[in-house]
């Protein structure tokens, strides 16, 4: 039995259906779902960041990493907002349900956050209908090729 599922969001029907399974598979258990939404945020740390806001004047000599640092927290929390209102409809009471963010792309985000946060499962739709439209599949695939962690994929 899995007591720690990971399911990766992006506000698809067929995420919708992983999430409604996982929470199945878990329901009247110990265990715990978590949603994992990926985003695709610019890195603000990046050095060729730095050097183009120098460049540009915009930032000066120093960047304020510690304002730059405040927006990506407000960012973060603000999606952790959206999820949780579009998932509300499928969580009950009593269900342990996490949200988290990651910046970065999809299927190497999913994949990493599995195996670092050491779930049991990742439980995922067959296809989202997130920024890769036109290869349909392709983040579900590559995470079934990457992953040490069993997939469910879900219809």
């Amino acid at each position: 039995m899995y007591k720690k599922i990971l399911v990766p969001f992006d506000d698809s029907e067929p995420a919708r259906h992983a999430l409604a399974n996982a929470l199945e598979l878990v329901r009247g258990t110990d265990g715990e779902v978590c949603v994992l939404n990926v985003v695709e945020w610019r890195d603000y740390n990046a050095e060729t960041f730095k050097i183009a806001s120098r460049m540009s004047g915009v930032t000066g000599d120093s960047l304020d990493m510690g304002s730059i640092s405040a927006l990506d927290v407000e960012a973060e929390n603000e999606e952790v907002r959206r999820v949780s209102a579009s998932i509300d409809d499928l969580v009950s009471e009593g269900d342990h349900v996490s949200i988290a963010v990651v910046n970065g792309s999809p299927h190497d985000s999913i994949v990493d956050y599995a195996r670092d946060m050491d779930f049991d499962c990742i439980t995922m739709g067959h296809r989202g209908m997130g920024v890769i439209r036109g290869m349909l599949g392709s983040v579900c695939y590559s995470v079934l090729q990457k992953s040490t962690v069993p997939v469910l994929v879900v219809k």
